[in-house]
């Protein structure tokens, strides 16, 4: 990037703004006023309820522009591309339903003579289903112009062809959308005397999802969504976990229990906010943006990299050893043990997912990430073992260590595995197309500006 790119108060390329940090690449500032704005308490059943709607809104938002961006690549007789964004569409659509189940899942705890929550008033249900009705109308149109011959793409073609996954991918996520969209308008409405844009906080989430944007066919908007819902939902994650120390200390296990149980059940919305962003983001279209990442990495998330993952994690587990060595067959410790066991795979099933990012579209052969790590699939590798071997379990822990090599290490690591292959391809032609970055020239000479938060104290 030429340095005279780098002047005024935002440094840009020709696709639009490059991130400053993590905080602003990720409207993490909307993120928190979203959550900031829940007239509800925090650590309550009805914040856990407001924080997967607000998760919805943000998948529905990015569902829209993808429909949106796919009919006109209809009306272009872009089929291939329509094809892609119809693949992350469904996988969306898999993430809607992951969160609307956890929804109806909370809300059987109400009575069933409670509000239901109004979906087809809310924002972004709106402007998806205007966005659904337009793509229907385009794939209509295209088919009645005999430019998709749908009965032979069903009945000769399979997933090679971009017609038939067109098809396929419709099919799929109309049935999809039956499900979360019933779902949610089955599961409660927390707060039926406050206003709808209030209690979902709906300025600060649209602002969220649109407030970048770059230039060209990309899946900016969809990487960034996919890092925006955990990062709304582990904060009520978070909260709790510290309550729950704070009841432990304090000899109320049944508090703590409960809160455990709150926390744990977002845990899977969470996970499933991953596999998109690894099945559908090539390394062209990865790199399509990279550049507007800026010197960033998820390791800057704080509220999931340090607050989650270390401060919250080692002092709930250390409070709960040490009741463990005090009264070992307590009514409440097993359950508890559960909780620790429970977190500590949540916390590196996310970190081996999250492995796949660099693996996919960075790749090996010391290719620099965009902080300057001088081997990013290795770098974040050393974090997740290091993060193993000073886990506070693992003492107690009956789990082969996370930091063990497996079975199939030495043959995956080895000169015949097609992964060494496709690693060492990827890394040629990643560092090929990012000289600044491997060199460290421009805009990436310069330090990350990000330094490590202080700790969370429980």
């Amino acid at each position: 990037m030429p340095d005279d790119l780098m002047e005024s108060d935002k440094i840009k390329n020709d696709r639009g703004v490059i991130a400053e940090n993590y905080h602003e690449l990720q409207s993490i500032g909307a993120i928190e006023a979203a959550r900031a704005s829940m007239t509800v308490p925090g650590a309550t059943p009805e914040a856990l309820l407001i924080g997967l709607y607000q998760s919805s809104e943000i998948a529905m938002y990015n569902v829209a522009d993808l429909l949106t961006r796919a009919g006109a690549d209809l009306a272009s007789g872009d089929v291939d591309a329509c094809a892609i964004k119809l693949l992350w569409t469904r996988s969306f659509h898999r993430l809607l339903v992951r969160l609307s189940g956890d929804a109806l899942r909370i809300s059987s705890d109400w009575s069933a003579t409670a509000p239901r929550w109004p979906l087809q008033d809310t924002p972004a249900f709106a402007e998806f289903t205007t966005a659904l009705e337009s793509f229907d109308g385009s794939l209509a149109e295209l088919v009645d112009r005999g430019e998709l011959d749908v009965r032979t793409a069903i009945s000769e073609a399979s997933l090679t062809d971009s017609a038939y996954t067109i098809l396929h991918c419709v099919r799929v996520v109309n049935h999809d959308a039956r499900v979360w969209a019933t779902n949610l308008a089955r599961a409660v409405h927390p707060q039926p005397a406050e206003a709808l844009e209030a209690a979902l906080a709906s300025s600060h989430l649209r602002h969220a999802v649109h407030e970048h944007h770059l230039v060209g066919d990309t899946y900016f908007t969809q990487f960034r969504a996919l890092h925006q819902i955990p990062e709304l939902l582990v904060r009520e994650i978070n909260d709790r976990l510290e309550l729950a120390t704070k009841a432990l200390r304090d000899g109320d296990d049944a508090r703590a229990l409960e809160l455990l149980d709150g926390a744990a059940s977002l845990y899977p919305a969470i996970e499933a906010s991953l596999p998109p962003i690894v099945d559908n983001l090539s390394t062209f279209d990865y790199h399509q943006i990279r550049e507007n990442l800026g010197m960033t990495s998820g390791s800057h998330s704080v509220a999931m990299r340090f607050h989650l993952f270390t401060d919250l994690y080692e002092q709930f587990a250390q409070q709960v050893m040490a009741l463990e060595d005090a009264a070992p067959d307590g009514s409440g410790v097993a359950r508890l043990r559960r909780h620790v066991a429970d977190l500590r795979v949540f916390i590196f099933s996310w970190r081996d997912m999250h492995l796949h990012l660099p693996r996919n579209n960075l790749g090996g052969t010391q290719t620099k990430s965009l902080t300057g790590a001088p081997d990013a699939v290795r770098t974040v590798q050393k974090m997740r073992d290091s993060a193993a071997s000073a886990d506070p379990t693992r003492s107690k822990t009956r789990d082969r260590p996370a930091a063990v090599a497996g079975p199939l290490d030495g043959y995956l690591d080895g000169p015949k595995s097609s992964d060494q292959l496709l690693l060492s391809i990827t890394g040629e032609v990643t560092q090929a197309n990012f000289r600044d970055v491997q060199e460290r020239l421009n805009f990436f000479s310069q330090r990350p500006s990000f330094t490590r938060p202080p700790r969370r104290e429980v």
